[in-house]
């Protein structure tokens, strides 16, 4: 096995529950539901509840592999481990493009509310798309490259002011909402409350990258669970809250044709101060959304990097802040290089929905396999599911998410099939990569089936 650095530092249960929340909590909660309910009326509502859905299934699984192996980049580990070799390496290979994807998502979402501030706000510039979008990315690139401990603090800041911005939205919205604004309740029929099932997924995608923290936070087995409750019970009543209240207080149709839905709304039925809370809560969910998602993602790429089933150089620890810079560098470079040519926020979140998705099923059949594969680490987890339980929650993550892949696919197939093919092609890499170190006498296959030894000491 290649030599790489192990990460050293280490955050607690706050510091790790507010970068969940953050993420969570993003651009998305802000960008999405507007454009949403315009497509699929007061029906996103049972959109929401229906993808908490996958979400449960997605937090029960995180809460018993998390707790039975609690390592770096688990999303990837308990792929390779328990399913098999392919299947973990195709993790890495579909989130690059779903990581740039949701980028590019987030990027657009703060441009498009920057937008709605220039127009509405005097003495406020209009500035570029372009730009914002740069200089929303590049910032959280180097902030990641400086460490966990960095992040986490820079997340709490912003958090804070997410949840004080979204109540002053919740709060007074609940009083002047018209229930005639929730019907007709699917005017547009099923086909659009499909696409948003999958869209309001991207958001609730968050709770699952808990995993990927592994050796950066304190107790990991033990601390796992109450991060997953706390960033829970936080994030889903606000979330909830929040839609209800936008699909209440103005019809769907216009939403629909609002730039920023719930900063518009907000300016129309509040005082100015309330909506400046609510502007720059949209503003932190676009940079904690940034911020978790480099910080997760790159940790699962550098962990399949250790193995070199993806190249080792992605696995480098930088020597001064202790962070995976080499796969933050990947995950934040090429959407500053496509951003120009992006398509809309809809087909974006889509596009990283869908990758979640496909990792949530393979999530499902490495909890199934996992009393078999590793039955003292289930056994003496901290947190056990009971084995009907475990069963039941593993088959209805993979069909569940197998479900919506389907339905989407009868809405947006060229986004299924562009997405398929690069599965396709990521086997040829597979293949030719396993072929290269079998001529150097390694067994890349091999070493994807076992826990390196220190994964085995943080497990134990």
């Amino acid at each position: 096995m290649s030599e790489h650095g192990i990460i050293d530092t280490e955050v607690g249960v706050v510091g790790a529950t507010v970068l969940i929340i953050g993420n969570v909590i993003g651009v998305s909660a802000f960008v999405l539901p507007g454009p949403l309910a315009g497509d699929a009326g007061p029906g996103i509502i049972v959109a929401l509840l229906l993808a908490l859905i996958p979400l449960s299934f997605g937090i029960l699984m995180s809460l018993q592999l998390g707790s039975a192996i609690p390592v770096a980049g688990g999303s990837y580990v308990y792929a390779s481990r328990l399913v098999g070799p392919f299947w973990g390496f195709l993790l890495p290979w579909i989130t690059i493009p779903g990581v740039w994807a949701g980028m590019l998502f987030i990027g657009l979402g703060f441009a498009e509310y920057a937008g709605f501030v220039a127009d509405n706000i005097a003495l406020v510039p209009s500035i570029p798309d372009l730009a914002l979008i740069y200089g929303l990315l590049i910032p959280f690139i180097v902030l990641n490259v400086l460490g966990i401990k960095m992040v986490a603090i820079v997340q709490f800041l912003m958090v804070s002011l997410i949840v004080l911005g979204m109540a002053a939205f919740i709060v007074p919205g609940a009083f002047v909402v018209e229930t005639a604004n929730y019907t007709p309740l699917f005017p547009e029929g099923a086909g659009e409350v499909i696409v948003a099932i999958v869209s309001l997924y991207f958001p609730l995608r968050g709770f699952r990258l808990v995993v990927e923290l592994g050796e950066e936070m304190e107790d990991p087995a033990a601390n796992i669970p109450r991060v997953l409750g706390l960033s829970a019970a936080v994030s889903l009543s606000l979330l909830i809250g929040l839609v209800v209240v936008l699909v209440g207080t103005t019809n769907y149709e216009v939403l629909g044709g609002m730039e920023a839905a719930v900063a518009e709304v907000s300016l129309q039925h509040f005082p100015a101060p309330l909506t400046g809370l609510v502007l720059a809560a949209a503003a932190m969910g676009a940079l904690t959304s940034i911020n978790m998602t480099y910080t997760a993602y790159s940790r699962l790429l550098m962990r399949a990097g250790r193995d070199d089933i993806i190249p080792a150089a992605i696995a480098k620890i930088h020597g001064r802040y202790d962070s995976p810079y080499v796969a933050v560098l990947l995950l934040g470079i090429p959407p500053l290089l496509v951003a120009p040519f992006s398509p809309g926020t809809v087909t974006l979140s889509v596009a990283l929905s869908l990758t979640i998705l496909f990792g949530l099923a393979v999530a499902g059949v490495a909890l199934w396999n996992l009393p078999k594969v590793f039955p003292e680490r289930y056994e003496y987890s901290l947190f056990k599911l009971p084995p009907w339980l475990l069963k039941g929650v593993a088959a209805g993550s993979v069909l569940s998410a197998a479900f919506l892949w389907v339905l989407v696919s009868t809405q947006l197939p060229a986004m299924v099939a562009v997405l398929a093919g690069w599965m396709a092609l990521g086997y040829g890499f597979y293949r030719a990569r396993v072929w290269y170190f079998e001529k150097q006498g390694v067994d890349l296959e091999a070493r994807m089936g076992r826990l390196h030894e220190s994964e085995q000491a943080q497990a134990d």
